[in-house]
């Protein structure tokens, strides 16, 4: 598309005017298409080509307003360079909106920090989106200013912004720091009859929260960082995957025959483990094929879990908070109780402890493990002796791939993260050479 742009140059060539001509020989609809696929900034550039097409960036199908950008390293500076930018983003919006006049539209994203004093004009956004029958839906309002889980202040969803005579066409529905109750989401999802997707984060309105009902579409429900949420129900027969991460809450699974998929953290994933897993066998626990742990290594503590068989159990991926005098040894009776397992994913974040380390001795062989993937490892004594443990009693140990970095700690990073992973690598070297894992060990 960047060369139909540059058509208003006056050295364009012959044969970029032809291919200029000939676009503009096609009819609307096919503009349109290809409009669909540009961003929506780009597409509105186009505007300036000729009085056609002024008019067809405004049909474009995605109206996604990504202004994260613009506040990096705002948080650092004045408030008046903050309003400043809020008041340009609002600009942004409502002019583009003023000139949208396509009947319908697939997908509206917010993605900038705006509180409560912006009630008005997020509302209206609210009522555009959903009025042009808007199928994926995201407001996500939150910023590095503000610590989101005790803000109070930030723009509200009220029943009367939804109040729509006609059922919605949400099929996706994102919220992060907004203020939206459980009794304000229920409605919402009694009247989108194709919601499957539904992500809350940071809302300090959400209490108690009930998805139920035979005809609940849901497949996917995401719950992070609502401080204040006490209570969950489910009883959704479509749900395929789970994610919950905060407080200890009550989560009461009626019905979930499909659910295959869960996600555990924050400070529930204590308590999810040690009471949750045992009365959770009759309802799921026993059809997981995949499950996420945060975690927090304490021995004392996971020496007294008894995990129930997760038979179906293919992938279990553990996010854990590791000390350099702990012994990761203790989650092998979780990896036990899961026979069919064949890939295992660890991710290690350390912190310095000053206590004498206690030595674990475990033997126990794991007969479908394949895959092992271990990320933050650094070569010490806790890792390592993880490593060599695997190696010695996965029995059908294909591949285990080690990288010193973590996630969030991949494409950056200073000398001393460079230094500490170049160490890592050469005592990964050593494992491989002193366990004979010469074709089976993959270092990153």
């Amino acid at each position: 598309m960047s060369e139909v742009l540059q058509i208003t140059s006056p050295s364009v060539s012959k044969a970029q005017k032809r291919e200029y001509d000939n676009i503009n020989e096609l009819p609307d609809e096919v503009l349109i298409s290809i409009l669909a696929r540009m961003p929506m900034k780009e597409a509105a550039r186009t505007s300036v080509l000729s009085r056609r097409w002024k008019k067809l960036w405004t049909s474009h199908p995605y109206l996604v307003f990504d202004g994260s950008n613009s506040l990096r390293g705002i948080h650092y500076r004045s408030e008046q360079v903050l309003e400043s930018e809020q008041f340009k983003y609002l600009n942004w919006v409502n002019d583009v909106l003023e000139s949208h006049h396509d009947a319908a539209i697939d997908e509206f994203k917010i993605r900038f920090y705006l509180d409560q004093c912006y009630q008005s004009d997020i509302d209206d956004w609210v009522r555009f989106a959903f009025g042009k029958k808007v199928q994926r839906f995201e407001l996500d309002l939150s910023s590095s200013r503000v610590i989101s889980h005790v803000q109070d202040s930030g723009y509200e969803l009220c029943s009367h912004t939804l109040h729509f005579q006609t059922p919605l066409s949400l099929t996706s529905l994102v919220l992060k720091q907004v203020r939206v109750s459980g009794e304000v989401l229920e409605n919402l999802l009694s009247n989108s009859p194709f919601l499957e997707r539904l992500c809350i984060g940071a809302s300090t309105s959400l209490v108690h929260l009930r998805l139920a009902g035979p005809s609940l579409c849901l497949t996917y429900l995401e719950i992070t960082a609502c401080a204040r949420m006490k209570s969950l129900e489910l009883d959704a027969p479509n749900l395929l995957s789970l994610k919950y991460s905060g407080q200890n809450i009550e989560i009461r699974f009626i019905e979930v025959p499909n659910l295959a998929e869960v996600f555990i953290g924050g400070m529930f994933v204590e308590t999810f483990s040690r009471n949750y897993f045992l009365p959770l066998v009759p309802t799921f626990a026993s059809q997981l094929q995949k499950l996420v742990l945060e975690m927090r290594v304490d021995e004392r503590k996971m020496k007294l879990f008894e995990y129930p068989i997760l038979s179906q159990l293919k992938e279990l991926e553990l996010q854990v908070r590791a000390r350099d005098h702990d012994s990761l040894l203790c989650l092998t009776s979780l990896i036990q109780a899961s026979p069919s397992l064949n890939q295992l994913s660890l991710e290690l974040s350390w912190s310095k402890s000053y206590t004498r380390r206690r030595v674990m001795k475990v033997k126990r062989h794991h007969y479908n493990l394949k895959e092992v993937e271990i990320r933050g490892f650094v070569g010490g004594m806790v890792d390592s002796e993880f490593c060599i443990y695997l190696v010695k009693n996965a029995i059908m140990l294909e591949k285990m791939s080690i990288d010193p970095f973590t996630k969030n700690e991949k494409g950056g990073g200073n000398c001393f993260k460079a230094e500490r992973a170049r160490a890592a690598r050469v005592r990964a070297e050593d494992l491989r050479s002193k366990y004979g894992v010469e074709d089976k060990l993959v270092i990153l």
